[in-house]
């Protein structure tokens, strides 16, 4: 139950750009949560589990713009603050009951949804943008149920690790086939988009999939490595022909307004301007502006940037170690990984390192790293999360068992133990 009040809350976050559906899905969103959490509680098998470097600088973040914006009558802004810090308990409860396996298998049933939704609703509109269709206000992106088209990107661009991890664990065809044709459909609606920054995303989060998530070099003989220069060599020339032109066109490359030489689509303009407004104040500096200060409405200009975001809203002490912690959750994820598959055990974490780089990248062109108004935004919220007391998770579990409190070494295989038991591994004891 608590599973689907989580999906619950993060589809219709997909749905919150809808014009009159805004108010009250964002209102339904707060109550999934809420009751997701009481629901927690409620079973009274929480562990008790001190809070992570992650929950507490989300806490200090919090905090620290409630106070800011008292002090500037910023009314929004305390607003949405009190909505993030509340959302914050909740998810903080939640992943002290809920496991981030499940939480990770709840993410893609959401975006499986989310992509199911954009076929039922969206087709004839997804099959208009991908005949590179042209307008009086420029050239159609695909922009389901008005979700903003980097905003699509940045929800399907990310969502597709998640399927392709189900895709990875599947335990039936139908599954798998499932799973990797959402992939697929994830990627198309991602062209369609135009997101550039997402597909910019996509190719670096596959790279490190293959470099250092699965490490193919390790598997590649010489001949092997002929064979992938052969594959790379055909889809060059196939990008070169006539596959190339229509990427050329769809993705606006050769466009005055958003083509190659368009400084980011005048991006590196807003960065330097956001860059000045921050230097600018001492307060900005130290404290920030609280949560939402760096909106159009407030300071002008869009920031178009989520770590210039950050900086802006909660300062270069708090908003810089919600940067640093960010920027390490993918290698936290990659060595927790790792300790999985150590002796052999199926990697339940395969693709979450990718996940979690996708939004290093994209992010620097978007302003919705985290939050609550989109699926993707709130996903990443909740995988953090869930991820920052990962290991103190799993150590609390043995202990509720009546298992003897473990070693330094005996916390790092504690991942090890639980996916091999997972993956079935580990056998049970039978009766004599």
């Amino acid at each position: 139950m608590i599973e689907a009040l989580i999906v619950a809350a993060c589809y219709a976050a997909f749905w919150s750009n809808v014009g009159a559906l805004t108010d009250p899905l964002r209102t339904g969103i707060f109550a999934c949560l809420f009751a997701a959490a009481v629901l927690a509680v409620a079973r009274g098998k929480l562990r008790p589990l001190p809070p992570s470097p992650f929950e507490a600088v989300l806490y200090i973040v919090g905090l620290l713009s409630a106070a800011v914006s008292l002090v500037r009558g910023a009314g929004y802004s305390i607003t949405y603050t009190m909505y993030f810090l509340a959302i914050t308990v909740f998810l903080s409860v939640i992943i002290r009951e809920v496991s981030l396996e499940k939480l990770l298998d709840t993410a893609a049933v959401t975006i499986l949804l989310c992509v199911v939704t954009c076929l039922v609703v969206e087709h004839a509109n997804l099959v208009t943008v991908l005949e590179i269709t042209v307008g009086r206000n420029g050239m159609a992106r695909f922009s389901p149920l008005n979700n903003h088209p980097l905003m699509t990107g940045y929800i399907f661009g990310s969502g597709s690790f998640l399927l392709a991890r189900r895709a990875y664990l599947a335990a039936g065809r139908g599954e798998r086939y499932t799973m990797v044709a959402g992939v697929v459909l994830c990627w198309i609606f991602v062209l369609a988009a135009s997101a550039r920054s997402s597909l910019l995303g996509l190719a670096t989060s596959l790279a490190f999939v293959m470099f250092v998530e699965i490490r193919v070099a390790r598997f590649l003989s010489l001949k092997n490595f002929a064979l992938l220069l052969v594959i790379i060599g055909v889809g060059t020339a196939i990008y070169l022909g006539s596959a190339g032109n229509y990427l050329s066109e769809i993705l606006q490359l050769d466009s005055s307004y958003r083509g190659v030489g368009s400084g980011a689509t005048g991006r590196t303009d807003l960065w330097m301007e956001a860059v000045d407004t921050f230097l600018s104040d001492p307060s900005l500096i130290l404290f920030g502006g609280g949560l939402r200060s760096s909106e159009y409405s407030v300071i002008g200009f869009l920031t178009e940037n989520s770590y210039l975001t950050f900086l802006l809203d909660s300062g270069l002490f708090a908003g810089g170690a919600m940067i640093l912690l960010l920027v390490y959750s993918p290698f936290q994820a990659l060595r927790i990984s790792r300790l999985e598959t150590q002796t052999g055990a199926r990697a339940s974490l395969r693709f979450l390192p990718s996940f979690l780089l996708f939004p290093l990248v994209q992010c620097f062109y978007i302003r919705s790293y985290i939050g609550i108004s989109n699926p993707a935004s709130l996903l990443m919220l909740i995988t953090i999360l869930s991820l920052s007391v990962r290991l103190a998770f799993d150590a609390a579990g043995q202990a509720t068992a009546g298992v003897a409190p473990p070693s330094r070494t005996a916390l790092r295989s504690l991942a090890t133990n639980r996916a091999r038991a997972a993956a079935g591994d580990i056998p049970g004891r039978t009766s004599p």
